[in-house]
């Protein structure tokens, strides 16, 4: 069961006028499984990813936005570990009064906090939303450069696990579970040990929508118009999707979108890092 302190509790009753009613539901003493079995999951836990260089998109069709191939080299940085949850973006809201752009059209992620789903990742915010959730933590959105390299690896897989496509790794449409999921549900594991980054839901990044240079298409819509979007979710088919799937949405799009954080590495963690290879 997942466990809020009573304070989170109290102010999320308080904002949503939830009131909890119904059997509890009975667990069969076969259907048991030891506390110290579970993979710990740790909201905000951030992943070290070191310098260097990387690919990014895909030679497959050069009328696609993700055409074409190229190699990019970035800074070490550290990026989340897991989507934002609800927790946590409760937490923000409590903290700083911030209830969402939402909020006027009775149609954001207060919709699906419910008391339940405290580790689903949060959705339906917009990109200002996830931007100041961020900066609220100290953190940033990450780049579409800095999401691609903590999805893909250094050498550009198409998976987060690899170049094979495996059934049931992560929450894409194949696993038919038409709906997004609490983080780090299924082995959907990058290179660097991130979760959740070609299933459950589509991500915001922290750049402009722009078609990579040597792309012959010349998107109208390329420039400081749509903010890039990643991953695949729940609807989409993550066999033919994979991670070089591009998309792009305006700023104030409400939709099942959610986010993680990243910041710059500091020169004392890379150092640091540098001594344990």
């Amino acid at each position: 069961m997942i466990r809020v302190s009573l304070a989170v509790f109290i102010v999320l009753v308080a904002i949503f006028g939830l009131s909890s009613c119904g059997e509890k539901e009975v667990v069969e003493e076969s259907e048991y499984i030891p506390e110290e079995t579970i993979p710990q999951i740790v909201p905000g836990e951030m992943v070290f990813v070191p310098a260097g260089e990387f690919i990014m998109g895909s030679n497959k069709e050069k009328d696609n936005i993700a055409y074409p191939e190229h190699k990019e080299n970035l800074p070490a940085f550290w990026i989340d570990k897991y989507e934002v949850t609800n927790k946590e973006f409760l937490e923000f809201s409590v903290d700083t009064g911030y209830m969402g752009e939402g909020a006027k059209e009775g149609q954001d992620w207060r919709l699906f906090a419910t008391i339940d789903k405290m580790l689903f990742p949060v959705a339906y915010i917009t990109w200002n939303d996830a931007a100041e959730y961020c900066k609220w933590r100290g953190k940033r959105l990450p780049t579409e450069q800095e999401w691609a390299k903590a999805a893909r690896g250094p050498e550009g897989n198409i998976y987060p696990w690899g170049n094979e496509w495996e059934v049931n790794r992560s929450n894409t449409y194949e696993a038919g579970m038409n709906s997004f999921m609490a983080i780090g549900q299924y082995d959907d594991v990058s290179y660097y040990g991130v979760h959740d980054m070609l299933g459950n839901l589509q991500e915001w990044t922290g750049s402009w929508y722009t078609t990579y240079k040597g792309n012959p298409k010349r998107d109208p819509k390329s420039g400081k118009q749509l903010r890039s979007v990643r991953g695949l979710s729940y609807i989409y088919r993550g066999k033919v999707g994979n991670l070089t799937n591009r998309s792009a949405q305006p700023p104030n799009a409400l939709y099942d979108l959610s986010c993680r954080c990243a910041k710059d590495a500091t020169p004392e963690d890379i150092a640091k890092f540098s001594q344990s290879e």
